[in-house]
């Protein structure tokens, strides 16, 4: 049974665990080979449980619509976009720092976006796709591949090397515009826009 324990699993239950409970009680600083089968037998019927019930959460939810998925994904957008403010402020402070001092600013300012950004794309994995819906798979798929491009941007601001930096920044920049581009497209109304 999908979410409920069958009779047999209660029954299982109720007789291991006033059992175990008795034998864990003991004073006895040893434990007999037969403590340890109850205890295996009632870790082994804990597990099953907990993976049935994993399988019953993960079949109970389901795909959402094309409408569910925009909406979820705005809503996450919203939480990204007030995220981001404060990261925005302080790129702007950094402009007025010491030159010498702009490369670790600038570092950590793309740290925690990455931050932002891969809480962002757990959070819109968990909303799942809709079926059969390959555009919609694209653009979450698309999240990982902006997530590696930033990366490679904070490392060469975290290596102060303005050669890698010359080709990570366009390229995040490119690909970030056009997937933009297409989550427009798909119909979102908060992700992809500025």
């Amino acid at each position: 049974m999908v979410g409920r324990l069958t009779l047999d699993q209660v029954v299982k239950v109720r007789v291991l665990a006033p059992q175990l409970r008795r034998h864990l009680s003991r004073d006895v600083p040893t434990a007999r080979e037969s403590d340890w089968g109850i205890v295996g037998k009632l870790a082994l019927l804990i597990s099953v449980l907990g993976l049935g019930l994993v399988l019953s959460v993960g079949a109970a939810h389901a795909a959402p619509t094309k409408a569910q998925f925009i909406r979820q994904g705005d809503s996450l957008c919203r939480d990204v976009q007030r995220e981001l403010a404060p990261l925005v402020r302080r790129a702007q402070a950094a402009k007025s720092l010491p030159r010498s001092q702009q490369w670790a600013a600038a570092e950590r300012l793309w740290a925690d976006q990455i931050q932002i950004q891969a809480r962002f794309t757990r959070r819109l994995r968990a909303v799942g796709v809709p079926t059969g819906d390959s555009r919609a798979r694209s653009i979450v798929l698309g999240l990982d591949r902006g997530l590696l491009l930033a990366r490679r941007v904070r490392d060469a601001f975290a290596r102060r090397s303005t050669t890698s930096l010359a080709v990570a920044l366009p390229e995040y920049v490119r690909f970030t515009m056009s997937l933009n581009r297409r989550v427009v497209a798909y119909g979102f109304n908060v992700c992809g826009r500025s």
